[in-house]
């Protein structure tokens, strides 16, 4: 890899870890804080949200700075951000350095995509997309599960600290090693509104609700998993959990080139469902062996449709629009964060109102809702504009 590239990497790496590790860290954090479980689990909403609104917005605001000053910029802030966040002594302000982390990461992702495509040969843009993209995805399967092994044997604030480091190694990394960059023509905010219609609004919300759905799981997913085996440190669960992404990320791309994005999405929408409510099937059993090997397979296979969505959701998407791709897709970035925000959300008030036993229960019915709407999409999608759909004729 061109050890360039690999700086822009490890800065997506340490920003998914950051995104990532606060599920792991909850109970702890809760403790540490005197608040509760649902409370604790705002501060994935403060990070999802912050990022989601501002994305397009910074991006546009800081057009005429130069990539690479932005880059280091952004990644000295988000050391800053976790710096704090290893040190403050109240929730308020870690909520406040919570959203400071995410608007310094809302500049830095996006911008190191495009960067990364301008360090290698037009030939091998696409990997090295690809490289950044899955630097997040490494966050999740290594960044995380370490981030909270930290925080289990010392506590939650070394945790914030090793991001802190990472985040410091990769700014001084891009000030010394990152040439000037070339900006790409400006968009305003308004032409990038000109890429919707009917049907991509739609296919947006679904990415929102499948999200929220399994991030009403995933950011309490410590307790629920505390609950059901009584294992304290959920590290190795977390792993798991990375693994089966990282394959269903594969396994999404390869069905999606052979059977077709919608096929894809709709068995990866539908599997998702089922195996976010045989969580809360999870918690009739007793804590035993059997429970943590359960616990653990699950781990693993929820990865496959919960991830394998992906790419059949962008390749849908592209297919609406393909000369306004970028734009949407940094549009369903922004749904996506809004989906994690409000998952938290949505997760904590189950908790507030039962118990986290009811948490795989209500992701679940989300995701499936998500299902019944992309049904909805597809055949919009499919009707011949001779039947008088305006959606279709949209597209």
């Amino acid at each position: 890899m061109n050890y360039r590239l690999f700086v822009l990497v490890l800065g997506t790496f340490i920003i998914g870890t950051d995104d990532f590790v606060i599920a792991g860290l909850l109970p702890s954090i809760a403790n540490d804080m005197n608040v509760s479980i649902a409370a604790a689990g705002q501060l994935v909403t403060a990070f999802a949200i912050a990022y989601a609104v501002s994305a397009p917005v910074l991006g546009t605001l800081t057009f005429n700075m130069s990539v690479k000053t932005l880059l280091v910029l952004s990644m000295t802030v988000f050391t800053i951000a976790n710096g704090f966040s290893a040190v403050v002594t109240s929730f308020e302000w870690l909520f406040v350095t919570r959203i400071i982390a995410a608007l310094a990461a809302a500049v830095f992702t996006p911008l190191a995509m495009a960067a990364s495509t301008s360090l290698v040969p037009d030939t091998m843009r696409g990997k090295a997309l690809s490289f950044v993209i899955a630097g997040i995805t490494v966050g999740l399967i290594l960044g995380a599960p370490i981030g909270t092994w930290i925080g289990n044997e010392f506590t939650w604030r070394y945790s914030f600290g090793f991001v802190a480091l990472v985040s410091l190694v990769t700014a001084i990394g891009v000030l010394l090693f990152l040439p000037r960059i070339e900006r790409e023509a400006s968009i305003s905010i308004k032409e990038r509104l000109k890429s919707f219609n009917k049907v991509i609004m739609l296919t947006l919300t679904v990415s929102m609700i499948g999200t929220t759905g399994g991030f009403m799981t995933y950011t309490y997913i410590a307790p629920l998993i505390t609950e059901i085996t009584s294992v304290q440190n959920i590290s190795i669960f977390l792993f798991l959990l990375g693994i089966g992404a990282l394959f269903g990320n594969l396994v999404g791309g390869y069905l999606t080139d052979r059977i077709g994005a919608p096929k894809t999405l709709k068995l990866s929408l539908l599997g998702f469902a089922i195996l976010l409510m045989v969580f809360s099937l999870l918690t009739l059993l007793e804590p035993s062996m059997l429970s943590i090997v359960l616990v653990g397979l699950l781990s693993l296979i929820w990865g496959i449709p919960g991830f394998g969505m992906n790419p059949a959701l962008n390749a849908f998407l592209i297919s609406l629009n393909p000369k306004q791709a970028s734009m949407i897709l940094s549009f369903n970035a922004s749904a996506l964060y809004i989906g994690i925000g409000l998952g938290a959300i949505l997760g904590g008030g189950v908790i507030s109102i039962t118990s986290v036993h009811y948490v795989g229960l209500g992701s679940g019915i989300l995701v499936l809702a998500a299902f019944l709407l992309f049904i909805f999409v597809n055949r919009a999608v499919h009707k011949k504009p001779g039947k008088g759909n305006s959606i279709v004729r949209e597209v």
